[in-house]
């Protein structure tokens, strides 16, 4: 299968990406403030206005910046005001789900040109990884990108790491996907880098570029999918732990609890139980109906556990906001934030600031899009 995605070699030779790590931090500024004076760079990076000027010529002729109408302030020359190329580069984004494979492109700035599912059964890494290359080429063409200005692809899994290398634990219905070395095998068919991570902190991710991070630096994530998982941000900043699962959050419950966790493998057992024809999550994702018998009651009975999780977070993290995402539906989500209690008063009856509980509002896969920004990240920001 010949490559048509750009090698690391080719980016280097083109002499794009990968960039700096004071590059790095003036992108990221820009990326983050959306359009910046040149001159407030230097309070936002801890760069110098020599190298801050230096370096953002360097990314204006490496069009990873652009320049936007300049902004007068005081005497002399305007400074010119910056913002990040959406074309500078672009990421690929592959999730696998327990019953359906999505894939996305995405661009320097976190949005979403394509969305796709891909038809193939997504317990067969070597059947699901030759379909994505297949989508992520012919997309690519329909898009007009660059092979050049690929940073790679990203690669999303449920289940936590079985070491500190990126070799997961997966569930029952992805257990081919266990051990399986992905980002070897990603990279070796598409022809460029490959970067596997958990589907939840990835959806975290894809909050952080284009939802609650734009609002909220520090924040969790809640993940409803075949099992239940979450994501951390710390100050803008993507948490992994030394292990790399942090927020494994179904860890945190004995075994004899675990069918009581809001993991919507239950859900499904306890509509098919009330007689409502519920195969997968990705019919429950497209039909959902909360008044459906069963619901309310499955709702009711994970309250507890869901409580005492965001009651952890909140008493241990101490964040802005806690994002409800992953696969479950909109209003579902939604019965989930409702049925939430957030700490108790002292005893002077005084209650402890805690964070708001909003839904996630990435418009397509969350993990998808997060996986196609960290291709980014890693390959041109240098980030972990």
């Amino acid at each position: 299968m010949t490559a048509l995605f750009r090698t690391q070699q080719a980016s280097e030779n083109a002499g794009y990406f990968p960039i700096g790590p004071s590059s790095s931090a003036i992108l990221e500024a820009v990326r983050v403030n959306e359009l910046v004076a040149r001159a407030d760079l230097p309070p936002l990076t801890g760069l110098s206005q020599q190298t801050v000027h230096r370096l953002t010529e360097d990314l204006l002729e490496k069009e990873l910046l652009q320049r936007c109408e300049p902004v007068i302030q005081g005497r002399g020359k305007p400074s010119p005001r910056l913002a990040v190329n959406p074309s500078g580069a672009f990421g690929f984004g592959v999730s696998v789900d327990t019953n359906s494979v999505e894939a996305v492109w995405i661009d320097l700035v976190g949005q979403i040109l394509s969305k796709s599912r891909i038809d193939v059964s997504p317990n067969d890494p070597e059947a699901v990884i030759a379909a994505a290359y297949e989508t992520a080429t012919s997309q690519r063409k329909a898009l007009n990108i660059d092979p050049v200005r690929v940073a790679g692809c990203g690669v999303s899994t449920q289940g936590f790491r079985i070491t500190r290398e990126n070799l997961f634990t997966t569930p029952l219905p992805l257990n081919k996907w266990t051990g399986f070395a992905i980002e070897k095998r990603v990279s070796e068919v598409f022809g460029c880098p490959a970067h596997a991570e958990n589907n939840a902190t990835l959806g975290a991710i894809a909050e952080l570029w284009s939802g609650a991070g734009k609002t909220y630096p520090t924040f969790a994530y809640l993940s409803f999918n075949h099992g239940f998982g979450g994501g951390l941000v710390i100050e803008g900043k993507p948490f992994y732990g030394f292990n790399k699962n942090a927020a494994e959050l179904t860890t945190s419950f004995p075994a004899e609890e675990r069918a009581d966790r809001p993991a919507l493998q239950y859900l499904i057992t306890e509509l098919r139980e009330n007689g409502v024809d519920v195969p997968s999550i990705d019919v429950l994702k497209s039909n959902f109906d909360p008044q459906w018998p069963g619901v309310r009651d499955w709702v009711q009975r994970v309250t507890p556990a869901l409580n005492r999780i965001v009651g952890n977070i909140y008493a241990i993290l101490d964040p802005a906001a806690i994002v409800y995402g992953g696969e479950a539906p909109p209003a579902l989500r939604e019965m989930l934030i409702n049925a939430t209690s957030i700490g108790e008063p002292d005893r002077f009856g005084r209650n402890i600031p805690g964070p708001v509980l909003i839904q996630s509002q990435i418009p397509a896969e969350p993990s998808a899009v997060g996986a196609g920004i960290q291709a980014i990240r890693r390959q041109v920001l240098n980030q972990a």
